[in-house]
């Protein structure tokens, strides 16, 4: 068995606290050494075979709605752009939503970053094209695709959450005047989404 001594300078005040230590320095691990080179390898080379694998999926299922890619002619598989159609029946509809979509290299174990690059007229979508959607926060689990994340932002379009709402001003439009809101909202699908 590979025991691993890791050394960590103890604070002074718990030093002086512990008489007994001898030393200042004590930590023993149990487990194997992985070089953290190795590791983030390991994590590196997951993600891509994960990102791979979910763009296959959605170049097989055509899906109607929404499209994402790699950058750069897929040379960059952390970064995508992507692109939502606005719902029928709702006041986005006719406009084309571009997004902009970072993966980490520890994905799916943390949420991408995705961010509106057209600018929308809704309140869970901040100024700088942010987006409140719990899965892409505290929600997140390794089993969503970012099909799945394409959807709920779909969805999200649809149906806006003024309880979570980026930006107050919007979301009490919404509740107090709806009416308004979604001439509002098709104003700004017009002028930024139907170019």
């Amino acid at each position: 068995m590979n025991i691993t001594i890791c050394v960590y300078h103890l604070h002074p005040f718990i030093v002086q606290q512990q008489q007994h230590f001898k030393s200042d320095f004590i930590a023993v691990s149990h487990r194997p050494f992985v070089r953290p080179s190795h590791q983030f390898a390991r994590h590196f080379r997951m993600a891509l075979r994960r990102l791979k694998k979910e763009l296959a999926e959605l170049n097989k299922e055509l899906v109607m709605g929404y499209t994402a890619a790699p950058m750069d002619d897929g040379r960059d598989m952390y970064h995508w752009k992507a692109s939502i159609k606005g719902p029928s029946e709702s006041p986005y509809e006719g406009g084309t939503f571009h997004l902009d979509i970072v993966f980490r290299r520890d994905y799916p174990f943390t949420p991408p970053t995705v961010k509106f690059d057209t600018i929308i007229y809704h309140p869970n979508v901040g100024e700088r094209g942010d987006i409140c959607l719990d899965i892409l926060k505290q929600m997140w689990a390794p089993s969503l695709t970012i099909s799945k994340v394409l959807l709920s932002i779909s969805s999200l379009l649809c149906d806006p959450n003024p309880n979570s709402a980026l930006r107050q001003d919007i979301a009490i439009m919404y509740r107090d005047n709806r009416e308004e809101y979604n001439r509002n909202a098709r104003e700004w699908t017009k002028n930024h989404a139907m170019r």
